[in-house]
């Protein structure tokens, strides 16, 4: 899980947007949803959504990956460097339901690799958009990307196969 910040100033969208993105590590089947601002609730009701309907195609979310925003951190950080581990909201809900926390270290996006190079693609989403985009426009727009990805577009890493055909061959396992 990861959250990315699309602005006017780089994407074709009337305001600033926050979506958080969910991929499977197996399959690389991909979910996302758009917010008008990041925080702990937002990233609660995506979790909430990325269970559902990660759920609905048979796949059980027993551990999360995040980096060290805020509304993900069991960490305060100290002047001094040092830290102490805080239940959050956002840890205390995935512990309840039986799912594994990791953060990744700080400063290394490559911890977090598939879900980095996923987002690469969303400059060239834009590209063919003549017309600003409200939040529900993105976020329609980014589920017909999302499908593509999903269930149309082959992956080297998957042997040309798609996320779903992946997902199907490991279900019939």
């Amino acid at each position: 899980m990861d959250s990315k910040i699309i602005t006017p100033s780089n994407f074709l969208v009337n305001k600033k947007n926050y979506i958080y993105d969910f991929i499977d590590e197996m399959t690389r089947i991909v979910f996302g949803y758009v917010y008008d601002s990041l925080g702990t609730n937002n990233a609660l009701n995506a979790v909430q959504r990325a269970m559902k309907d990660f759920g609905e195609l048979g796949i059980t979310i027993k551990q999360l990956r995040t980096d060290n925003a805020p509304e993900f951190t069991t960490t305060n950080w100290s002047n001094k460097k040092s830290y102490k581990v805080k239940e959050r909201p956002f840890t205390t809900f995935l512990s309840r339901n039986g799912i594994v926390h990791e953060s990744t270290p700080i400063r290394s996006l490559q911890s977090n690799g598939k879900i980095e190079r996923f987002r690469q693609h969303y400059t060239k989403l834009f590209y063919a958009k003549n017309k600003k985009l409200n939040q529900n426009e993105l976020q329609n727009y980014l589920n017909k990307y999302y499908y593509f990805y999903n269930f149309e577009r082959r992956h080297s890493s998957l042997n040309t196969k798609t996320p779903f055909q992946t997902l199907q061959k490991a279900l019939t396992k």
